[in-house]
């Protein structure tokens, strides 16, 4: 059976400025695998690549794609067609108002108050996106294209084709104010398309899916399939090699003018929001210094992209009030890095913490018991389904519950490594391979 997979979060967050986030992951890994699985299934099979955005076809493809149109069973759509067409009121400017200058000052004057060339733009796209569908409808016909996954940023409806979409989680709707307004219109409207036009949903999570159907009862209706994250190929390389190298580390923060020591600190590392609950942990751990519960060479290190909500920013503010001499100060800030820097990081940290409010599913977690790292996370949403019995859980909002757990994690060293050993145990349930055969039973059974 064919498919086509919208791929817009794949063009625009390639990873080179940052934005390798959660859900280009996601996708990029189950592509893979899935298409190792079609290769292997059924050599007559195709996967059709594309953008219900026809602007990001002009984009240059970064290297991950490209990797993945190496695949004969591969097609990208990327031949878009001219389809622009002058809306009538380019045509009077163009040939009979920029003739006569006093036209052109009336037309100005007339289009601030009534923003005719706005609106005519908007009409205008719309007739360009309708024409770009019918050229995407026709490819997927020629392509003997039988569903459409629809992406994160890409959903459409598709007459004529089965139609399912990827939900990661319901923050949206459950956690309105930990999201800037504009994600929160998109996810809804995302969802709305979901339950109207969908034939099938894929689930990163059993949370996710008892959230879905807790939100709209319509869901009990749909075929729904749990496809769980697995370990990015970068982290694989490494799992066999337990010892990352503090070298390496040492050079990224030389700039800090401080050296790192392995199993002398605790590890953040994801995308810098309020959900992610980082102001707590900042606190939490600065009150264990002051305490002298913490060795006097442990810091905890955070590492990621800005983000949003401006939490980077009220974390660096709280360390310059409350430590004016910087050698007193044992929380450093990092930026975003590349894979296998922060594999390095992962493998020589005592332990990760990650205490968010809720995670549709948790990739950080997954990764660091991949790499036999310990895990302090929150006993809320999906985490407990990547845990199971290998971490240390906490209840994010109770502060003393978070201390007690970083303690206990930095002084029980026998500790450390029964959960390292537990949780590399754990992390061996979630494959790529596993989800891509779910996805592939799923949708010839649609």
């Amino acid at each position: 059976m064919n498919v086509a997979f919208e791929i817009s979060p794949l063009i625009t967050a390639s990873g080179t400025f940052g934005d390798k986030s959660g859900v280009y992951r996601y996708m990029i890994g189950l592509l893979k695998a899935y298409i190792k699985h079609v290769h292997k299934m059924d050599k007559r099979s195709k996967v059709i690549l594309f953008s219900f955005n026809r602007d990001f076809m002009r984009y240059p493809l970064n290297p991950e794609i490209l990797i993945l149109l190496q695949n004969p069973h591969v097609v990208m759509l990327n031949k878009i067609p001219k389809i622009h067409k002058k809306s009538y009121i380019e045509t009077i400017r163009d040939t009979i108002v920029m003739d006569i200058p006093l036209l052109t000052t009336i037309l100005r004057a007339t289009n601030k108050i009534l923003s005719i060339t706005k609106i005519d733009k908007e009409l205008e796209n719309r007739a360009n996106f309708k024409r770009y569908r019918k050229f995407l409808n026709r490819e997927f016909e020629k392509n003997n294209v039988k569903v459409v996954c629809h992406s994160d940023t890409g959903f459409y409806q598709m007459p004529g084709f089965l139609n399912i979409t990827v939900i990661y989680d319901l923050t949206a709707v459950t956690m309105t104010h930990m999201h800037r307004e504009d994600t929160n219109d998109l996810q809804k409207r995302k969802l709305r398309f979901a339950r109207l036009w969908c034939n099938g949903i894929v689930c990163i999570s059993s949370k996710t899916k008892k959230d879905l159907i807790r939100f709209s009862p319509d869901f009990l209706q749909k075929k729904i399939v749990i496809c769980y994250p697995g370990i990015d190929d970068s982290f694989k390389k490494r799992i066999n090699n337990s010892v990352g190298s503090i070298t390496r580390v040492n050079k990224i923060v030389a700039k800090k003018k401080i050296r790192l020591k392995s199993k002398k600190y605790l590890l953040y590392y994801g995308t810098f929001e309020p959900r992610k609950n980082l102001l707590y942990l900042v606190r939490a751990f600065c009150d264990l210094v002051e305490e002298g519960s913490v060795p006097k060479d442990f810091r905890l290190v955070m590492t990621g992209g800005e983000g949003w909500g401006g939490v980077k920013k009220l974390i660096k503010n709280y360390i310059t009030e409350n430590y004016q001499i910087s050698d007193e100060n044992k929380v450093v800030l990092l930026g975003f890095m590349k894979d296998d820097n922060l594999i390095d990081f992962i493998q020589n940290a005592q332990g990760i913490v990650y205490p968010s409010l809720y995670e549709g599913f948790g990739l950080p977690v997954l990764e660091s018991m991949a790499l036999s790292t310990p895990v302090i996370c929150s006993k809320t949403s999906s985490l407990p389904e990547v845990g199971g019995q290998s971490v240390l859980y906490i209840d994010p909002h109770d502060y003393y519950d978070l201390k007690d757990k970083m303690k206990l994690l930095i002084k029980d060293n026998k500790l450390a490594q029964d959960l390292g050993k537990r949780g590399h145990e754990q992390s061996k349930k979630f494959t790529w391979e596993n989800s891509a055969k779910n996805l592939y039973d799923f949708v010839k059974a649609l």
